[in-house]
């Protein structure tokens, strides 16, 4: 089976079982590290470690840390129909490096788990992860890729959404005038994606991206 094509963008119902498939769920004496902290309600997915709102390190036996210039995500889930918050749905994300290599699926990185993680929505539908601003992956433009759940127990399963959130123009030209981003640069915009994240802030002190995400 081939896991360094394109299978980065299939999402957590490819990349959790091979998490698995590849034991890099921190197992300690049969039990999951995380599994000790979490207690014995703790889903699977919570208990591999992959349930984290900061994204930049690997989680259980993986210990690479993506660097790059900082970048706050925040996902508001809101009903399409009557726009009020979704409190409890589960998000999941996952993005490339700041060299526009994807963890466990792109060469020399297939033991590595940085940079995708899963969060619950809190009262006002926020979901957060803490992140690094993206490189372009094989000349596309930048984009965080993100799934979203009725709840964490429903992960990986019952799937209710699939987008890929597109970051700025001017946002990408600040990030990649930066150390880290050359093979980035130069990229052509692809015109006026529908998926648009606002992003504020500075490289120097981290950027923000908003996105509110209609269910």
């Amino acid at each position: 089976m081939l896991e360094t094509r394109s299978r980065h963008d299939s999402g957590l119902t490819d990349d959790f079982p091979l998490v698995r498939r590849r034991r890099m769920m921190g197992l300690a004496g049969g039990v999951t590290v995380a599994a000790l902290a979490a207690g014995p309600e703790a889903t699977t997915l919570a208990r591999s470690g992959i349930v984290r709102g900061d994204i930049r390190r690997g989680f259980g036996t993986a210990n690479g840390v993506a660097r790059g210039v900082p970048l706050d995500i925040r996902l508001r889930l809101t009903s399409a129909n009557s726009g009020r918050p979704l409190p409890g749905f589960a998000v999941y994300l996952w993005q490339c490096d700041r060299e526009g290599n994807y963890s466990l699926y792109s060469p020399g990185l297939e033991r590595e788990n940085y940079l995708r993680g899963v969060q619950t929505a809190d009262t006002a539908g926020w979901a957060r992860f803490t992140s690094i601003f993206p490189g372009a992956h094989d000349g596309r433009w930048p984009l965080l890729h993100v799934e979203v759940y009725p709840s964490m127990v429903a992960c990986p399963g019952t799937r209710m959404l699939a987008a890929e959130i597109t970051l700025p123009a001017d946002a990408c030209a600040a990030a990649y005038a930066t150390p880290g981003y050359e093979a980035s640069r130069g990229i052509e915009h692809p015109g006026a994606p529908v998926e648009m994240a606002c992003v504020t802030g500075d490289v120097r002190r981290g950027l923000v991206a908003t996105r509110t995400v209609g269910i």
